[in-house]
């Protein structure tokens, strides 16, 4: 025991030297910045031709605890994730060809909480790399669908066109019917609804450089959690759907003390 106390105490004082070498820093500031994201589809067939990125917003705050080189930032946020969504069916019958397209713009609304850890060569400017998981709740959405009819059927000509409409976002287990009435009246006029489970979870990573209070970042978003509820019976429809995405945000941090 006696000759194992030396080395314990020359460990608390290089414990303390660390710790005093790396004081601890604290600051905050407003964050803005864009997202690019998409949705990834897995299991049953979607009927889509082509899953395409959408812009949206974030804004929001981050809290900067630094401990030299490496720092914790938690953010809360208010971000925007979604995705163009296209399909497409063609009939022939002959010299008949008859063509239905739609593209879907849903935009999904979250309060995201995201737990970076960041290294930063500089300690408070340089080259930096994060990584850390994310919260999210739903907190809303819309969007909008454009549907389009080509055909040379008599019997359809006079309806070929695009007619646009809107879209709902609302956040629940279950799916609803999907047939919620929509304003103006007319041929492609209904509002459909979009249903997504509330909560998200995942992971974000990236690069970033900062120059003493100013933050610019770079990182991606990859969701882990399927947003598909299961059908209006309770029964799960074997389809998956998850966030995919790119994030650019600058943040300017106000020292604490």
């Amino acid at each position: 025991m006696q000759k194992q106390l030396p080395l314990l105490a020359a460990g608390l004082l290089l414990l303390t030297a660390s710790a005093s070498h790396a004081q601890t820093t604290v600051s905050f500031g407003p964050r803005l910045g864009a997202n690019l994201t998409k949705f990834a589809y897995s299991g049953n067939s979607t009927g889509l031709d082509a899953t395409n990125y959408q812009l949206g917003v974030q804004v929001g705050g981050t809290l900067n605890l630094g401990f030299g080189n490496f720092a914790f930032q938690p953010s809360l946020l208010f971000t925007q994730k979604g995705a163009e969504l296209k399909g497409s069916q063609q009939q022939v019958v002959g010299s008949v060809s008859t063509k239905v397209g739609i593209t879907v713009k849903p935009r999904l609304n979250y309060i995201e909480l995201p737990l970076n850890v960041v290294y930063t060569t500089g300690g408070d400017h340089g080259f930096q790399v994060f990584a850390g998981p994310y919260l999210a709740v739903g907190v809303g959405g819309g969007g909008s669908y454009k549907a389009t009819l080509e055909s040379n059927d008599p019997n359809f000509s006079s309806f070929n066109g695009e007619y646009p409409g809107s879209l709902n976002v609302e956040y629940s287990d279950r799916q609803n019917d999907n047939s919620s009435a929509g304003s103006g009246g007319g041929l492609g006029a209904p509002t459909f609804t979009l249903t997504a489970r509330r909560f998200d979870a995942g992971l974000n990573a990236g690069v970033g450089y900062r120059v003493g209070p100013v933050q610019a970042q770079l990182g991606y978003g990859l969701g882990l959690v399927n947003f598909v509820p299961k059908d209006s019976d309770g029964n799960d429809t074997g389809s998956k759907a998850y966030h995919r995405g790119f994030q650019l945000a600058a943040t300017y941090f106000f020292s604490a003390k």
